[in-house]
């Protein structure tokens, strides 16, 4: 997870890890989730869309956000004339949900 595009989020789980790395390569294309050990793909995922779902591999937890907040976020970024680089921090996954 390297690549910076015009448009980075790293979602981070409450103890500041970088699980995942939103990014835009290029004007006006979809955004794209990058994993460790996981080909990139166009995000929101299928199962997305309600809440984003991870995992930190730091903390061995389940991590999630709302999807909604963080479209916001990434609107808000695209929209920026200063800044295009952001992080959104997840929740803990509760035991039993989802």
């Amino acid at each position: 997870m390297s690549d910076r595009g015009l448009l980075t989020i790293d979602l981070t789980c409450p103890e500041g890890h970088v699980v995942g790395r939103l990014i835009r390569q290029i004007e006006h294309h979809p955004i794209e989730i990058d994993l460790p050990d996981t080909a990139r793909e166009e995000w929101p995922r299928g199962g997305d869309t309600m809440f984003t779902y991870l995992t930190c591999h730091d903390c061995n937890r389940r991590i999630y956000g709302s999807t909604e907040a963080i479209q916001e976020k990434a609107t808000w970024l695209s929209e920026s004339e200063s800044e295009r680089q952001g992080r959104h921090s997840l929740r803990y996954l509760e035991d039993g949900l989802a």
